[in-house]
């Protein structure tokens, strides 16, 4: 049975394919290659080198966050094995790449539950980087497009309330089953001393990656000569961010292009040039795994071994 889901989650992973062939039917091969064509070499070099820099700066956060664990690993073996991550995170289903640091780095964990929070706060800084300027994203195209309608009818929020209700009574009924379960893995992940400096260290730091790299789309339409509001465009790809985590894409295609031409229809700008535009930013996403996949090539792991620890 559990095998059977997985294979259906699996597949239907595929319907951004499907959702970027029928958007390229309807753009035109010829007029999206036309668009892709307006950018230099030189432009994506600068852009790959963009996305390389913003890793550098995530491996970095990392290793605050790890060290704050008590988990000592120095800034060389950080950086590696922060690129080996993003590349096994890409290739593999269910983003197991980030587990994947953990066995890198078995030898200096303390205890797993102490490695794995570690890895969940790492990525918590970018869940709130990423949610917090979505949110600015909504106010901004608010404000501008007022694309957002009050609901005529509430049984949508009714649903929720309800479900909200449920789903309080249900952790009252089990709150000490709960409790016992969770309790060992928050002891763990409080056990950081990451303190107000630190944390404040790792917020920047990840603001700034992440800046780098949902600002690359900006650089790329900039060297694509297209002419559209900047800081709309900038908001809008922290919502691109948020849509390519749906189960149904893979690294963000179909649901990244879909939703990039519906941005560019709000400034009137052709869809053929959202779409070359997210093409480009799928090959330097591509591009930007070559030194993670050197690395892994050099110090493999069984990928087998990512299901078997998944389990323990």
């Amino acid at each position: 049975m559990k095998k059977s889901i997985l294979n259906i989650s699996f597949w239907f992973k595929f319907l951004g394919f499907f959702l970027l062939a029928f958007l390229i039917y309807k753009v035109g091969w010829k007029a999206t290659l036309e668009s892709v064509n307006k950018i230099s070499f030189l432009h994506v070099i600068v852009a790959l080198t963009i996305f390389w820099i913003a890793f550098f700066i995530k491996s970095v956060r990392w290793k605050i966050v790890s060290n704050s664990y008590n988990i000592k690993i120095g800034m060389l073996k950080a950086f590696k094995v922060f690129f080996i991550g993003v590349f096994l995170g890409n290739i593999t289903p269910g983003k197991l790449g980030d587990f994947a640091r953990l066995l890198y780095i078995k030898d200096d964990l303390p205890n797993q539950k102490v490695g794995w929070s570690s890895l969940i706060m790492d990525r918590l800084f970018d869940l709130l980087c990423l949610l917090f300027f979505s949110f600015l994203a909504l106010i901004y195209y608010q404000i501008v497009f007022q694309i957002l309608v009050l609901p005529k009818e509430y049984g949508g929020i009714l649903f929720w309330l309800l479900l909200g209700v449920i789903s309080s009574f249900i952790i009252f009924r089990y709150q000490r089953k709960i409790k016992n379960t969770i309790r060992p893995w928050w002891d763990a992940f409080i056990s950081h001393d990451l303190g107000f400096v630190k944390g404040f260290l790792s917020f920047v730091l990840t603001v700034v990656s992440m800046s780098l790299i949902y600002g690359v789309f900006n650089y790329v339409a900039w060297a694509m000569g297209i002419n559209i509001d900047h800081l709309g465009l900038f908001l809008g790809t922290f919502i691109l961010g948020v849509l390519s985590l749906l189960p149904i894409t893979i690294l963000g295609i179909g649901v990244r292009e879909t939703s990039l031409v519906l941005i560019f229809q709000l400034y009137h700008l052709p869809a053929e040039d959202a779409v070359a535009l997210s093409l480009i930013i799928f090959l330097l996403q591509l591009l930007s795994f070559i030194p993670g996949a050197i690395w892994f090539y050099l110090s493999p792991i069984q990928l087998k071994q990512l299901r078997i620890s998944d389990k323990s």
